[in-house]
């Protein structure tokens, strides 16, 4: 939902069919793609208000962007949809450098990638990069794409997510450094239980199990049982001992 004050960076615009849409607008739009033909033929139509830049999206420094109202859409290459959405959020602990600019963001990705980011606890998809989403933005499941819709047709079903970045945190942690530590080695191995896996905090798994029961915590779950509100409890509990 763009409006003209709106500053909307897309990801991968191949030969700007939604560019066009887009610009109608009266946004401001910076198409940032790798694919040199592409850009050659996007530029060629001299969209208004629509800048193509050839350059791969994972380089681009997006604080040559002067707008406080980024929204970006991306339609882009399933394998590098997960390092796009860490250098867009950046990770726990550290966010980037322009996130607080990012009012939105949708992309298209395969159907798999979309249930790992937006899984609840004990989904089979749950994962670190789950706990990543969650701990900057609301992320939701807009809708599933069939393959037939798309030119080439992909080997794969896709589906369009969308993240709202949070205003403010949703978790009261005292260390996002420790957390993002304690997330980390919880899905290390993540067929253990998280008791097993906390000896980076030089304590027993005995004395884990305690600790975890003491917060309520299940002392047996694995840590994709977890949400991201009980790791920072853990972390809280750690940092209270220090």
């Amino acid at each position: 939902d763009p409006q003209p004050e709106d500053c909307v960076i897309e990801i991968g615009p191949g030969l700007g069919f939604l560019t066009e849409f887009l610009a109608q607008t009266g946004c401001r739009i910076v198409a940032i793609d790798l694919d040199r033909e592409c850009v050659e033929a996007l530029g060629q139509r001299n969209l208004q208000g629509v800048e193509v830049i050839h350059q791969d999206f994972l380089q681009y420094d997006l604080n040559a962007i002067e707008s406080e109202n980024l929204k970006v859409i991306g339609n882009v290459p399933y394998q590098i949809t997960t390092p796009i959405v860490a250098r867009l959020f950046g990770e726990i602990g550290a966010p980037s450098p322009w996130l607080h600019r990012i009012k939105s963001l949708v992309m298209t990705v395969q159907r798999e990638v979309a249930y790992r980011f937006t899984a609840t606890p004990d989904h089979k998809e749950y994962s670190m990069i789950t706990l990543l989403v969650d701990y900057f933005a609301k992320a939701e499941l807009l809708e599933i794409v069939p393959s037939d819709a798309f030119v080439p047709e992909p080997n794969v079903t896709s589906a369009v997510v969308r993240f709202t970045p949070h205003k403010e945190s949703p978790i009261d942690c005292a260390d996002h450094k420790l957390l993002r530590q304690i997330i980390r080695a919880g899905f290390k191995q993540r067929r253990k239980m998280l008791r097993n896996n906390l000896g980076f905090l030089k304590i027993t798994p005995d004395e884990a199990g305690q600790m975890l029961a003491s917060l309520r915590i299940d002392p047996l779950a694995r840590a994709e049982r977890l949400t991201l509100e009980q790791f920072a409890r853990i972390a809280n509990a750690v940092t209270a001992t220090r």
